[in-house]
């Protein structure tokens, strides 16, 4: 059998990188224009990118099994988000980080399983970000990829895709968050 899951909804493509302190003052300075700076897409350069449909009140999942709709409950998504992936900047000699990339691609991705010999919402594993902090919206849930039964989708399918807007670029004190996470005010996953 195949098993499919869509997120029909806006894709994100972000990108968390260190960044010296003249660079964080030229993102400042610059904003939205840094994007324009340099080669096309630049800022997605190296492997902190997260790139993902974001699981907001407007997307619709849908799970369906050889083409029927079977029910599923999305709350297990948001259940196995993290709060934050680069513990490993915190540990690091980094001052700075910015965030560059968009979050509004209208879009859909599907996760398709071949071979499936049946259907349990449960053997699903889900690779979720949550970003709230750093987007400044509660509940922002990134959903990186999928896993059913302990396999990764045979196949990706982006669907059609149209149209985006860069986001200001966020320039963040490292410092900052070490005293907030010191004085347990943050707490980081």
């Amino acid at each position: 059998m195949e098993l499919c899951m869509t997120i029909t909804g806006c894709c994100c493509d972000l990108a968390l990188h260190p960044v010296s302190s003249s660079t964080a003052e030229k993102v400042r300075e610059e904003g939205r224009g840094i994007y324009k700076t340099k080669y096309l897409e630049w800022w997605r350069k190296g492997n902190t990118c997260t790139c993902g449909m974001k699981l907001g009140d407007d997307s619709m999942v849908e799970v369906t099994l050889d083409g029927e709709q079977v029910p599923f409950d999305p709350k297990g998504i948001k259940d196995a988000a993290v709060l934050l992936r680069r513990r490993m900047y915190l540990d690091s000699k980094a001052r700075y980080l910015t965030l560059m990339g968009y979050v509004d691609e209208v879009c859909s991705l599907t996760w398709r399983w071949e071979n499936v010999t049946g259907f349990d919402p449960q053997k699903f594993d889900f690779f979720v970000h949550r970003w709230d902090r750093l987007m400044l919206e509660d509940g922002f849930y990134i959903v990186d990829d999928a896993r059913y039964d302990g396999h990764f989708a045979t196949e990706n399918i982006w669907g059609e895709r149209g149209g985006h807007s860069m986001i200001a670029p966020v320039v963040i004190d490292l410092e900052d968050v070490r005293r907030e996470i010191q004085g347990g005010q943050v707490h980081v996953a």
